[in-house]
């Protein structure tokens, strides 16, 4: 595993628990400079609380992190004695992420032949558009929607926008890292060839719990690949969480993931939260709370502040009740698939999409962040989701649906690696839809042609009715000279 470094906070992560060598290649200087001085951490941490979820917020960032992309990208191409020694392994498959590019032609640098495209979020929009699939605005949210499938003629501009502007934020970073690449990388590939170029696009995302849409033979939905449930037996709970979980009948989880801090929320909101806490003291409340030994609630006997629990665990028990979640992917699919229903409190990018895909399936309800510093609010979706037993029952519904699907995301994944690493790309499940233009892609060129015709015939009709009355009517008027 090659690990490029882009962030301080996340430095450490691995993200597997089974591989054995992994490298990793510190953050490249430039890029770090600008990433502290423009405090984009600090941004995502504090300020993403109070900041609107549209992702158009992250517009005058865009030159900047596409500049930051290609210092990354140049970095990974300059240690050349660590390509050599991947150049040697003689690997037979890659397997990268399109949220950057750099991977793809990383790859083909080294003499890797197949590989496979498995990006960790929703569909990228700019991705269905190198494979050539349809991009459907008209009814299929896109990655940062604030919209469900069916949508009013305003949403379907808004969505038409927002999958221009998510397009338009991959294509600059695409720009800027093979731009930084050209002294090292010899071939004038375009981003959307080395996409198209994948054997696989392996997608985060699970046809029964995200919206329908269009696909083609190379997409491949694997969402849930990481999840342990009950049902195959590899859930179970430390005696400290054990015995937690059994103090009170109901049991709430809080948690915010691994970018948003709880403890960098504003303080009116902490009160907020402390507030509904109190008011509910037959309720255990697990808040994940990014602060050691923090005595925020030492006064209140049914919070528990952890800095990290076991929340895939904590999800498949039988004695959670409910989960306050901010709807990021990783923690959606998690819900989904062990049937809890859930308060999902969107803060950034595809996480409103996120929210409404698990609302629309019954289980769970979306509240405003901006209602985070009025307790009643927050109190008032806890207790509905709570007392309405349709939550439970639906969420459960959905979990089942899931755990019964005809393939199973991890025999998916495996299958499609090992099918990839015999067959390479085949050229065969390329679409030709890639290629056209807009025009031809929705046949808007046969329809203006179609009208072309059809005036040309009006044309040439009215032209020929116009003659032929003239002709009658100059008869008729030869005529009655002729009589008078």
């Amino acid at each position: 595993m090659l690990i490029p470094i882009s962030m301080t906070s996340k430095k450490d992560l691995v993200g597997s628990k089974k591989v054995t060598k992994i490298i990793r290649l510190d953050q490249e200087p430039r890029s770090k400079k600008m990433q502290e001085e423009a405090r984009t951490e600090e941004m995502i941490k504090k300020k993403i609380w109070k900041l609107d979820a549209d992702i158009t917020v992250f517009f005058s960032m865009i030159k900047n992190f596409s500049l930051a992309s290609g210092y990354q990208c140049e970095h990974i191409f300059q240690q050349t004695v660590i390509l050599d020694q991947l150049r040697n392994e003689k690997f037979d498959l890659g397997i990268t992420e399109s949220l950057f590019i750099c991977g793809f032609p990383l790859f083909d640098h080294i003499g890797v032949k197949t590989v496979i495209n498995a990006d960790s979020v929703l569909y990228l929009d700019v991705v269905k558009y190198a494979l050539g699939e349809p991009a459907s605005t008209s009814f299929y949210p896109g990655l940062f929607s604030k919209f469900i499938d069916k949508m009013s003629f305003v949403e379907r501009i808004k969505n038409l926008f927002g999958m221009a502007f998510s397009w338009y934020f991959s294509w600059s970073r695409f720009q800027g890292e093979l731009e930084a690449i050209k002294p090292y990388y010899n071939k004038s590939l375009s981003w959307d060839e080395h996409i198209n170029g994948a054997a696989f696009y392996l997608i985060n995302s699970n046809q029964y719990l995200d919206y329908a849409s269009p696909t083609l033979p190379k997409t491949v939905f694997i969402g849930g690949m990481q999840v342990n449930t009950k049902k195959n037996g590899k859930v179970k709970l430390d005696k400290e969480w054990d015995d937690l979980l059994s103090i009170r009948k109901q049991n709430v989880l809080v948690s915010f993931g691994s970018n948003a801090f709880s403890s960098d929320m504003p303080d009116e909101f902490k009160k907020a939260f402390l507030e509904v806490f109190a008011s509910m003291p037959d309720t255990t409340f697990i808040w994940k709370y990014e602060e050691e030994n923090a005595t925020l609630a030492d006064h209140l006997p049914n919070v528990k502040l952890t800095t990290w629990m076991p929340q895939n665990d904590l999800l498949a028990d039988d004695r959670l009740t409910l989960f306050v979640t901010h709807g990021g992917l990783g923690s959606s699919v998690e819900l989904a698939y062990q049937g809890k229903p859930a308060v999902v409190i969107p803060l950034m990018a595809d996480q409103p999409r996120n929210a409404l895909m698990l609302a629309r399936h019954g289980g769970a309800l979306q509240l405003d962040k901006f209602n985070l510093d009025k307790p009643e609010e927050i109190r008032r979706a806890i207790q509905t989701v709570l007392t309405d037993p349709n939550y439970r029952k639906n969420a459960e519904k959905l979990a089942d649906i899931l755990s019964s699907q005809p393939y199973q995301p991890k025999e998916v994944v495996l299958k499609h690696c090992d099918f990839a690493v015999k067959f390479g790309d085949l050229k065969t499940l390329n679409s030709e839809g890639r290629l056209l233009n807009v025009f031809q892609f929705y046949s808007i060129d046969i329809a203006l042609a179609a009208l072309s015709l059809i005036f040309i015939l009006i044309l040439v009709v009215f032209v020929v009715f116009r003659f032929i009355l003239r002709k009658v009517f100059s008869k008729s008027s030869e005529q009655k000279n002729k009589i008078e």
